[in-house]
């Protein structure tokens, strides 16, 4: 065999410069990847919302149950574990019933009530920040006022619905070319 053939490669050290930008690459790979899951939880959550609220939506009220006599009871306090079988909700009850176990306080609920507000609103309208409870809350509240309207229909409520998922899906589409270009 020729000399040559035996000749191990040279491997050239990495340097710092170099191991130094492969780490900010992958940490940026992970801040994207992370931000495209909170937005694809929050997706999903409004995706859930719109279907409970199109299988019933109800004003003035958290939600509404019908008793063993099959009378209709207009609950106004939220427990949003005894919304699961709930027959109608609102539009913050929605979130909070399909956002179990968490409920608005956690991290996906928070980030669906700050869409929605926001795309109400014409702010910045990714989902994929938390704000303190009691930011959530103001705005949890000033949603329930206006799902209470006395103008509100329920068309108007899944169309807020859908204007967020859309302004969410927008979001997670530009993340994933920012991602795909990293």
């Amino acid at each position: 065999m020729p000399d040559s053939l035996l000749q191990l490669p040279v491997s050239t050290p990495v340097s710092l410069r170099t191991r130094w930008r492969d780490r900010r690459r992958l940490q940026r790979i992970d801040r994207l990847g992370a931000r495209l899951a909170r937005l694809d939880a929050v997706d999903a959550l409004l995706g859930r919302t719109s279907d409970r609220l199109a299988a019933g939506w109800v004003q003035d009220a958290w939600f509404t149950t019908i008793d063993e006599q099959g009378v209709r009871l207009h609950v106004g306090t939220l427990r949003a574990h005894e919304g699961e079988r709930s027959e109608r909700a609102c539009l913050v009850a929605a979130v909070a019933i399909e956002a179990l176990p968490g409920t608005i306080t956690g991290a996906v609920g928070q980030r669906a009530i700050g869409t929605m507000w926001n795309v109400l609103h014409g702010g910045g309208s990714a989902g994929d920040w938390a704000t303190p409870p009691g930011v959530t809350a103001a705005r949890a509240y000033d949603l329930v006022r206006w799902n209470d309207a006395a103008d509100r229909r329920q068309s108007d409520v899944l169309a807020l619905v859908k204007t967020s998922r859309a302004a969410v899906g927008r979001a997670a589409d530009s993340t994933r070319s920012e991602l795909a270009g990293v």
